[in-house]
């Protein structure tokens, strides 16, 4: 008998937690606002999508990756000859020898064309080093144009949130406070009746201005958060509504999980490796440089140009003294690509902040969420109860006026803590490189 109690209880427990494990992995944005005010994925998606493609910070980081490209073609290429056409024209216009020194110093006026091509064959590692160089910048540029697009995304959805919670609010409030409106003329009947006091009248008209001060700076609110979203995405946001979408990365995210393919850490150890090409590049000037160059020269080109010479060989250059200087840029280099490290601890240390301050606006958002539902929710029945009770003889207007002021407050905390869970969310999923991916987005 115990045994079969046991199992029964056992069996209920396990579905219970199936239940709720399943309620907490399909969470949604803005669960808790009706129905009618809410947009679809697509829609969503679609609207944020379209705008950030056509801002200036997007099409920098485009551009920048194009240079970059160029940058990488101008290094590959170096390791191709250098083909120089030249004219000579070296005429005497004053000439003061002495006719024993004239065999040796007079030189014969010359009108030449030169055309001279040179091959690199070895430089000391410097052309090897600028096609690394020149590939690591355009790893960093896609890194920030993926950066840049995944933050663009984040700040059009706080943009577009904003205007949308603003809207709600300052409706609903004022919503309400044009029904308590009456409620001033009759307290006035009541106190006229003498079934109200002086102090129960005062009470009604303090509470009733407290809430148009609250009515008016949601309203300015409103307005404030409508004329930005109006000069960023190029139109009204009156239509729209908010995102209701899986909050895909709040479940599974610890704090504790630094992901090493984070923008900011990419981009820091993008920077170790260039200031290391950079180093190779220094060291380059003071190696041997090898190459071979030919010249070809057709004299007298204002005369009958009948003369020729074809000219070549190798060359070999190679530093032997330069009393210190290589040695002191050298040490600079490296001092760079110490500091490069340094600034890749420093990264690593801010990512964990920032992980941490995700995972604590996250959490926090998640546990209040229903807590926060239950006391509007409440509060929004008590006021609609005191309201079906206005023919009651203990009918009391100033609690009506209080339970109406707190289910505004109520309301906007919901609100704004579903904002919070919302943006916890797509800044997790920046920080995890994924956000991009959610939005069908790729480069």
């Amino acid at each position: 008998m115990f045994t079969k109690k046991y199992r029964y209880l056992l069996s209920v427990l396990t579905i219970f937690v199936n239940l709720s494990c399943y309620a907490e992995s399909n969470l949604k944005s803005f669960s808790t606002v009706n129905d009618e005010n809410l947009a679809s994925r697509e829609d969503y998606i679609n609207e944020i999508r379209d705008i950030i493609l056509t801002q200036p910070e997007f099409k920098e980081a485009l551009a920048k990756r194009n240079e970059y490209s160029q940058d990488r073609k101008y290094a590959s290429r170096m390791r191709f000859p250098t083909l120089v056409g030249q004219i000579v024209n070296d005429r005497s216009i004053s000439r003061d020898i002495e006719n024993a020194d004239a065999l040796r110093k007079v030189r014969d006026d010359s009108f030449d064309g030169v055309i001279s091509i040179d091959q690199p064959i070895y430089r000391g590692n410097e052309i090897r080093s600028k096609i690394k160089m020149a590939d690591i910048e355009i790893n960093r540029s896609s890194i920030e144009l993926n950066q840049i697009t995944s933050q663009l995304i984040i700040t059009a959805s706080e943009i577009y949130v904003d205007a949308v919670i603003s809207r709600l609010i300052s409706d609903y409030s004022n919503k309400i406070f044009l029904e308590l409106e009456k409620y001033r003329e009759l307290s006035k009947k009541r106190f006229n009746a003498g079934v109200a006091e002086t102090s129960e009248m005062a009470i009604i008209n303090v509470r009733l201005s407290e809430i148009a001060a609250k009515n008016a700076i949601l309203e300015a609110r409103k307005i404030e958060t409508s004329s930005l979203f109006r000069a960023f995405f190029n139109k009204e946001s009156d239509s729209l509504g908010l995102p209701n979408i899986n909050l895909e990365e709040i479940n599974n995210f610890n704090q504790n999980n630094i992901n090493q393919k984070e923008y900011n850490l990419e981009i820091a150890r993008n920077r170790i490796d260039f200031q290391k090409t950079e180093l190779e590049i220094v060291k380059s000037q003071y190696r041997p440089q090898l190459g071979f160059g030919v010249r070809y020269t057709l004299y007298d080109i204002d005369d009958q140009a009948e003369d020729t010479d074809i000219r070549g060989g190798f060359y070999l250059n190679i530093p032997i003294f330069n009393f210190g200087r290589g040695s002191a840029q050298v040490g600079s280099a490296k001092a760079r690509v110490n500091q490069a490290k340094i600034e890749l601890d420093k990264t690593f240390r801010d990512v964990k902040y920032v992980n941490a301050q995700n995972f604590g606006s996250s959490s926090g958002s998640l546990r209040a969420r229903n807590q926060i539902l239950d006391s509007y929710e409440n509060v929004k029945l008590q006021r609609e109860t005191f309201t079906l009770r206005i023919g009651n003889t203990d009918f009391s207007i100033p609690a009506l006026l209080e339970a109406a002021f707190r289910e505004i407050n109520l309301y906007e905390q919901l609100i704004y803590n579903e904002r919070e869970l919302f943006l916890s969310d797509l800044r997790i999923s920046h920080m995890n490189t994924l956000l991009l991916n959610r939005f069908s987005i790729n480069f």
